[in-house]
């Protein structure tokens, strides 16, 4: 996997993941704001910016292993990971199979999974949907996408924000985003449920208010972790960072200290 480390020599570091069909630029904004304090390590998810997922067989899980291989070849023991979406489904991932190395949880609108199996095999086929729409026609696939009720309190962002993000969109490869999808999709990944009990760093949980299936799914995981503390950002859809940058730079750097 492809990633950046600003090295500037401070004692902890901060691993941020990204959110689907973006890439490590996407957050680097978040990473601006702790930049004084904590060295900073963006990753390319695969299927995203300079990380390939088409030429290679691998799962959610294998995605975890390779994040851990690169802590180890920066000699990193220990990070604080925010994770965004499937960032925040990969870093959840990330932190059950190697609680040794992490200082703390960021997850913003993230999910453990879908432990249900009739749910899951639903969302997979949802997933195989988009995957071919995706390779038939990315463009009308990206309309549709920023359509959703999903992003509607994103009405209000100015133009050149919005273009930023369109275009951040637009630069990733069809095909590795559709085979991405399948491969480490909410519709194929490990249901983590059972595991958020065996949580024991500090968790974040962050979601907009607007987006009320997270809010509901990020108040059922609080129930199971044991050191959570549970965010909702009035006024703010599923991307917290993007639509209310200040309110979720204020917060995470008061859970960080």
């Amino acid at each position: 996997m492809h990633f950046y480390f600003e090295d500037d020599n401070h004692s902890e570091t901060v691993l941020l993941l990204h959110g689907f069909m973006s890439d490590l630029e996407s957050m680097k904004s978040i990473g601006e704001n702790l930049s004084d304090e904590y060295n900073l390590l963006y990753v390319d998810l695969p299927g995203f910016g300079g990380s390939g997922s088409v030429r290679h067989d691998y799962d959610m899980e294998d995605v975890s292993h390779g994040i851990s291989e690169i802590l180890d070849s920066l000699h990193l023991d220990k990070v604080h990971v925010i994770g965004y979406s499937m960032g925040g489904r990969t870093a959840l991932s990330f932190g059950v199979l190697y609680p040794e190395k992490v200082h703390s949880l960021i997850l913003e609108s993230a999910s453990p999974g879908l432990a249900d199996k009739e749910e899951k095999a639903q969302r997979l086929e949802i997933d195989r949907k988009r995957a071919r729409k995706i390779t038939e026609d990315y463009q009308k696939f990206l309309d549709d996408w920023e359509g959703m009720g999903l992003f509607k309190s994103q009405q209000h962002l100015s133009e050149e924000v919005f273009k930023a993000q369109r275009s951040m969109r637009e630069r990733q490869q069809p095909k590795e985003v559709a085979d991405s999808l399948l491969k480490y999709g909410t519709g194929v990944q490990p249901s983590y449920w059972s595991r958020l009990e065996n949580l024991k760093m500090p968790v974040l949980l962050i979601t907009g208010s607007d987006d009320r299936k997270f809010v509901a799914v990020n108040k059922k995981m609080a129930e199971s972790i044991e050191k959570v503390r549970l965010e909702t950002v009035g006024g703010a859809g599923h991307n917290i960072h993007l639509e209310s940058a200040e309110k979720f730079d204020t917060i995470i750097t008061e859970f960080l200290k």
